[in-house]
């Protein structure tokens, strides 16, 4: 694609990628933090934590803090399917079933 003719005659945009992505373009194709944060796929039977955020494209974040995924929940996994996937979690006096790949884009932190 010549970008040269979109920004300007003569001028063209050197794309400074060294194949790693920043944070935020990692955050948000990923729907998770850089580093070392936990996501909820990760945590075992009985295990708790709290949500810190959550991530995903706009319709599938939209219907993870609809189901009441929100920042600051407490979540214990109950139970958990025998092929691995979907999780069934407990959060505010319900059980709910999310797919391993949605729980994948939720950050969260362990509690003891």
């Amino acid at each position: 694609m010549n970008l040269g003719r979109r920004y300007g005659k003569g001028k063209h945009i050197e794309n400074k990628s060294d194949g790693k992505e920043s944070g935020h373009a990692f955050r948000y194709r990923h729907g998770q933090a850089k580093g070392g944060a936990m996501t909820l796929d990760l945590l075992k039977p009985g295990e708790r934590a709290r949500i810190i955020a959550v991530g995903g494209e706009r319709a599938l974040r939209r219907r993870l803090l609809d189901m009441g995924l929100t920042p600051n929940t407490v979540v214990m996994v109950r139970k958990v399917a025998p092929l691995g996937d979907p999780i069934e979690l407990y959060l505010r006096n319900f059980e709910l079933t999310l797919r391993k790949e949605d729980a994948k884009k939720i950050n969260i932190e362990a509690i003891e």
